[in-house]
């Protein structure tokens, strides 16, 4: 399995390339981003550790490794983010499960 740590690289840089070459539409992205983000009915952490359980889901490295670092930088728990990793295997099964170990590895790495 490849470092969380460059996923994370990996996706800072593609987002930057993709503001640069497509800002209209990656703008567009972003605000979407930032708006359903943002504290509502829902609190922030919610919807940080939600991020993390839909990336576990997707199956997306890339993904994990960004949600995994905002919800830890956002003072959210590993026991938290197992936790919420647990309820994407209720409905996605032991392939969601098995995502575990990149969320895992993405923990450790960025804890170094």
């Amino acid at each position: 399995m490849v470092d969380m740590s460059e996923r994370l690289k990996e996706t800072n840089e593609l987002v930057k390339q993709l503001h640069k070459e497509y800002p209209e539409l990656t703008g567009a992205l972003t605000e979407l981003y930032k708006k359903t983000g943002a504290e509502g009915v829902l609190p922030r952490k919610t919807k940080l550790i939600t991020l993390v359980a839909l990336a576990v889901a997707s199956k997306c490295e890339w993904c994990i490794a960004y949600h995994v670092k905002r919800a830890l930088d956002a003072g959210i728990t590993k026991d938290e983010i197992i936790e919420a990793c647990y309820l994407s295997t209720l409905i996605f099964g032991t392939s969601a499960w098995m995502e575990i170990h990149a969320v895992l590895k993405a923990i450790e790495s960025y804890e170094e």
